[in-house]
Formats: C-alpha cells, sequence, structure tokens
C-alpha cells in the first residue's frame, strides 16, 4: 500500500462540480455523503475561484480506490472523477507546469 498520495491540484482548472466529493464519498464506508468526503471544494468569493481542499488524512492514508493499469499505479476516486484536470496523479513528483 502507497502511504503519501501524489496528488497535484490544479486550482485554476476547478469548476466547482464537486463530482470530486461525490466519487470519494461514495467509495467511503458508510452512505453517500459528501460532508465525509476527504475533499472539499472551497468557494473563494474574492475572485469567484474554486479550491480543492484534500485533508490530511486523506493524503497521509492513501485509499486506492481505483487501480487503473497495474497494481502499482492506483488513483484515488476523487481524481478520476475530475473531469477538468483540477486533481492529478504526479507520479514522476513534478509539482510544475
Amino acid at each position: 500500500m502507497i502511504n503519501k498520495v501524489p496528488i497535484k491540484i490544479t486550482a485554476d482548472n476547478c469548476r466547482g462540480c464537486r463530482r470530486c466529493e461525490i466519487a470519494c464519498s461514495w467509495h467511503g464506508p458508510g452512505p453517500l455523503n459528501p460532508r465525509l468526503a476527504g475533499i472539499r471544494i472551497m468557494k473563494l468569493e474574492e475572485g469567484g475561484v474554486d479550491q480543492p481542499v484534500i485533508n490530511m488524512e486523506c493524503l497521509e492514508l492513501f485509499c486506492g480506490k481505483t487501480d487503473p493499469s497495474g497494481p502499482d499505479q492506483y488513483v484515488p476516486a476523487c481524481v478520476s472523477a475530475c473531469l477538468f484536470g483540477a486533481l492529478k496523479i504526479d507520479w514522476e513528483g513534478d509539482d510544475h507546469d
């Protein structure tokens, strides 16, 4: 199991659709409840910006919810649900564009 999740957040790409919140809560324990998700979309009123925020528990304890290409590459449900590229896995450790 992977411990640190290399999720790169590009807030400029976030459209506030909250698919990531739904996907996370759908795959988690208990009922479908976005308030219990490990990710939240915060609305920054200045400029009308949507900012994805991942909680520390999610970052430190990788969920491994989706396995798209083999046993060594796991993608959490929030990343696979993002249609706009606001959340991506940074396998190489690059945090620059």
